[in-house]
């Protein structure tokens, strides 16, 4: 009996262990900058000097943000926030001589991906605003605003790629390279689309699919549809984009300054290379398995040519 008493009680003691949470204290952080440089409230530099902030206090981790296009604390979450939705791509056009082969389609309204849906949808022919190729001159396109093709920050945009080629004579062969859609915003420009990070999306339609070159190939460099002979037949082939949310903005992100590994640390030194004025931002924290304390240091940065 005395025997189970003691386990039982030992395995009371262990639960107590185990529940237990592992705390943290907060950090003991603070940041300043030399006192010199203090102009009108406002801690001034030139292009190219260090500034060198400076610490005292104690953290296990400290993160810092400079305020500059893509490294500011305020967007560290991901948001929506719709600027100038613009397109731009090269092409080149090989062999035969048909003409209006290729057009270049926009919508928001594409409401499935079967080939019916895709056929029947309602495209904004947006051809006439690019500068195509009519020969294998590769000719860039120029920058294609598509802001008025979408409604709203949160709105998808598609982009679609449409080749017709006649039976009769040489059809033409299309390669496309370059391609890039941004949403331009007044401090920086967010990359929504290119050949490389979307070249397992599109979707390919067409009457033709033998042989495969036939129809639109899509690689990390370019979308290419190698046109048939003259007694090739009759061939309408679609590319179609992945549904674009061209309003989404990735999060800013920091800078590691210091880990739970590191030494202390006794300032951070670093340069600005364009005029502006800054929010440089700290982040200290402590951290354990089930808590986190951190406080949150901000300084003004002028920068002058």
């Amino acid at each position: 009996m005395q025997r189970s008493f003691i386990i039982l009680a030992g395995l009371a003691l262990m639960a107590v262990a185990c529940s237990k949470t592992l705390e943290t204290t907060a950090p003991t952080f603070q940041v300043r900058i030399d006192p010199a440089r203090l102009v009108a409230d406002t801690f001034t530099y030139k292009v190219g000097d260090t500034t060198q902030f400076l610490f005292s206090g104690d953290a296990d981790n400290i993160a810092f943000y400079s305020g500059e296009p893509g490294k500011s604390y305020a967007n560290r979450k991901a948001s929506f926030k719709l600027g100038k939705v613009t397109l731009s791509f090269s092409t080149k056009a090989e062999f035969g001589t048909q003409t209006n082969t290729l057009q270049v389609l926009a919508t928001n309204k594409l409401t499935a991906l079967d080939s019916a849906t895709v056929v029947n949808a309602n495209w904004t022919n947006i051809t006439s605003k690019a500068a195509l190729s009519t020969s294998a001159t590769v000719v860039n396109s120029g920058t294609i605003d598509l802001t008025d093709q979408v409604s709203g920050e949160k709105d998808s945009l598609f982009i679609a790629f449409k080749y017709s080629g006649v039976t009769g004579s040489t059809q033409r062969t299309w390669t496309i390279t370059n391609y890039v859609v941004n949403n331009v915003l007044a401090d920086q420009t967010f990359a929504v689309s290119n050949l490389t990070t979307d070249v397992s999306f599109w979707i390919r339609y067409g009457n033709v699919w033998n042989p495969a070159s036939a129809r639109w190939t899509a690689t990390a460099t370019d979308l290419k549809l190698t046109g048939g002979a003259a007694a090739a037949p009759t061939n309408t082939s679609w590319i179609i984009s992945r549904p674009l949310y061209v309003g989404q903005i990735s999060p800013d992100v920091s800078v590691a300054v210091k880990s739970i590994t590191d030494a202390v640390k006794t300032g951070y030194p670093y340069k600005y290379t364009v005029p502006g004025v800054y929010k440089a931002t700290f982040v200290a924290f402590n951290r354990t398995l089930d808590e986190e304390k951190s406080v949150i240091k901000e300084v003004i940065i002028k920068v002058i040519p």
